[in-house]
């Protein structure tokens, strides 16, 4: 395997890319790590599609060998390519040899565009969204707008690292500011292609060389990844003796030709770019699983070592140490440090025990070690339909909910209280439908259901025997109810929503305590259950999750010891608008998207003392009226009366309390805030209050 020039591999520290030396000299080894044959492939790659005119796009042929081609970023799809139809060909032909705007944001503003549009058009024909292969072949086509990077998550790192906002920030974006800042310290790349395609490869190698010398940090979402690894030839048995003592994880290969510094971290990757062809299925195979090991295995990841001595139990631990090619037990051997646990795992547990007598590879598993990976499957899924959805979860938060919801063997019962609009609902029904699978919150082992003030006793959940008709008037939650008991085998989640509304003790009595008594059984009725159809009482389902939310205000009840004492409670009041994800693609140009970040940045701290801030619905609710005005070409309100305008209907009603120092406090910091942004209705506004508040002691917007 080739072999880069450049930094040993164990070199201390990450490097320091935002002083400009720092960088000049970080580019100046990147470019001394560029493969030439690369250069060129990617060089000719890029001239025979500059070369097509609209017609030869148009070709199906055409747009199939680009959308596969991995010349530039390796990942993505290796099958589903259904949506390259004539349709869909014809209209990506057309949008790729449209003139790109000549400034720097309406550039990003179309090509993040264009990237959305694609990406819907292939949603509709019911194919799964292939992020990777359209950047990267956006990139192919705008080349000068893109870099080397693949994945989202290294990009940001890298921009981060160069010095660059990078909160919410949409991959286009962020890889024009990478761009930008190479242009500011290096200069312009080298005339023609062959200088962009270098170029584009150079952050390639920069974001190598800034990553930690021993592989990379995943995104949140995405760990802990699951290992089986084998212990190694030649002698498996004692070999496993050896790595469980010495506290390693451990893999062989002694074929491979190993590299002149006896270290695979230097392999840039996973397959050896000047491997003659008759060994790519071999010694290229094994060295991918090396380079897999040594490269993507991270710390906090989980390991599975299948016994082969003393048993036909599983071995496991927690990834702890770095990648390591060292001498054990007499030969050189690919490791890195594992704190192994003292207890092992039945094969049993698995769907698919025979995945783990294939010899000596290394594999990631998904979902089958449920013990384990239970809560990392999970949160990829909620990840990742956030991300489509516009939505955000606070990983922490929903790890705590996770927790406490399976403590208890019986009781799976959680409480989210807060600020109204901070997504309590949301999380609740992401996590409900990645749990059970469910695709939505109906007809299914999702049940949302909102309660409704006045609901003084158990009837309008559990249902009643009508004493007109005698029959049994049935409900929403008890039909589920019987069928989460019908399917013990199935989690069935039902949410609450504002279960406060009323006071829960009393309408959620019966289920409060059947959940607290092993084998209870919640009541129904005392009726004959063949003529009322409805058994007498139902046991309460071990696989019945319930999620309440609730708001605090003057609105609502207040949550008695009773149901607290039963449930995990969790509290959603900080948010951080920078965070909201939504900034990622919102229509607002550069420099007014910045001022209501900062505004709404700036009015979330002045509020919070009090409690009187917003959630993510306010936040959404402000630039959608933005966003809307400058659509509207028959709107004649400028941008900055429209911003007063919002935050005088969207956040200011929320002000009203008592004379304390903390709301004091509140009005002061949120007149200074609206008076720096220019905002002088609002702030007209608040004084008013601030002068209510002096004359009676208390004050609010509804005066």
């Amino acid at each position: 395997m080739e072999q880069p020039v450049g930094s040993a591999p164990d070199d201390p520290a990450r490097l320091d890319l935002k002083t400009d030396e720092d960088l000049k000299s970080a580019c100046r080894r990147a470019g001394e790590r560029i493969i030439s044959k690369r250069v060129e492939e990617l060089t000719q790659l890029l001239q025979r599609i500059r070369g097509a005119n609209e017609d030869e796009r148009a070709k199906k042929t055409f747009q199939r060998e680009i959308w596969r081609n991995r010349t530039l970023w390796e990942g993505g799809l290796t099958k589903d390519f259904g949506f390259l139809d004539a349709n869909f060909c014809s209209w990506f032909a057309r949008q790729t040899v449209e003139t790109l705007p000549e400034g720097r944001d309406e550039r990003v503003r179309f090509l993040r565009n264009l990237n959305e549009k694609v990406l819907e058009r292939i949603a509709k024909d019911g194919t799964k969204k292939p992020w990777i292969e359209s950047l990267r072949t956006l990139a192919l086509f705008f080349p000068e707008d893109f870099t080397g990077l693949a994945y989202k998550e290294w990009l940001v790192r890298l921009a981060r690292d160069l010095g660059c906002s990078v909160r919410g920030l949409n991959p286009v974006r962020a890889h024009r500011l990478v761009l930008d800042r190479l242009l500011e310290v290096i200069g312009p790349p080298a005339d023609g292609l062959a200088g962009t395609a270098e170029r584009m490869l150079l952050v390639n190698e920069l974001c190598l060389l800034s990553r930690k010398p021993n592989g990379h940090e995943p995104p949140e979402e995405a760990r802990p990844t699951i290992w089986v690894v084998r212990a190694g030839e030649p002698d498996e048995m004692k070999a496993e003796d050896t790595v469980l003592s010495r506290g390693l994880a451990m893999i062989g290969f002694s074929d491979l030709p190993a590299p002149e510094t006896d270290d695979f971290r230097r392999y840039r990757t996973v397959v050896h770019e000047h491997a003659p062809e008759q060994s790519l299925q071999g010694v290229a195979g094994r060295a991918a699983q090396v380079w897999k090991f040594a490269q993507e295995m991270c710390r906090g990841d989980i390991v599975i070592l299948p016994r082969q001595n003393g048993g036909r139990g599983l071995a496991w631990g927690i990834v702890d140490g770095e990648y390591e090619h060292r001498e054990v037990a007499g030969q050189r051997r690919h490791t890195r440090t594992v704190k192994w646990t003292p207890t092992e795992i039945p094969r049993s547990g698995f769907t698919d025990p025979g995945i783990f007598d294939r010899p000596q590879r290394v594999y990631p598993i998904d979902g089958l070690f449920s013990q384990l990976s239970r809560f990392a499957k999970l949160w990829k899924t909620m990840a990742r339909r956030a991300d489509v959805e516009n939505l955000r979860f606070e990983r922490s938060l929903v790890e705590a909910l996770h927790l406490g919801l399976w403590a208890d063997e019986q009781r799976h019962f959680a409480v989210l209280s807060g600020l109204s609009g901070t997504g309590k609902t949301q999380i609740a029904l992401r996590y409900a439908m990645a749990l059970t699978g469910a695709e939505s919150d109906t007809g299914g082992p999702v049940e949302v259901i909102a309660v409704h003030p006045g609901w003084h006793d158990p009837g309008p959940l559990l249902g009643y025997v009508n004493p007109l008709t005698g029959d049994y008037a049935r409900t929403e939650f008890l039909n589920f109810l019987l069928e989460a008991a019908a399917k013990p085998d199935e989690t069935h989640v039902l949410i609450l929503d504002e279960m406060n509304l009323s006071h829960p003790e009393q309408y959620f009595a019966p289920i409060l305590s059947a959940m607290e008594i092993p084998g209870g059984e919640i009541p129904l009725h005392r009726g004959d259950p063949d003529e009322l159809g409805v058994p007498t009482g139902v046991p309460y389902p071990k696989n019945l999750v319930i999620i309440g939310t609730v708001n605090m205000d003057e609105t609502t009840m207040g949550i008695s010891d009773k149901v607290l004492d039963r449930a995990f409670t969790l509290e959603f009041w900080d948010i951080e608008p920078e965070e909201w994800p939504g900034w990622a693609s919102c229509g607002l140009d550069e420099g007014e998207e910045r001022k209501v970040r900062g505004l709404l940045t700036a009015l979330t701290k002045a509020l919070s003392p009090a409690r009187r801030h917003f959630g993510w619905r306010v936040i959404a609710e402000v630039v959608g009226f933005l966003e809307g005005r400058a659509r509207d070409s028959g709107v004649e309100i400028d941008a900055d009366a429209a911003l007063d305008q919002v935050v005088y209907a969207k956040v200011l009603p929320k002000l009203r309390g008592s004379d304390t120092p903390r709301f004091r406090m509140c009005l002061e910091g949120t007149i200074a805030v609206l008076k720096d942004a220019g905002l002088d209705r609002c702030a007209t506004k608040v004084r008013g209050l601030q002068e209510d508040l002096e004359a009676t002691g208390s004050c609010s917007f509804w005066r």
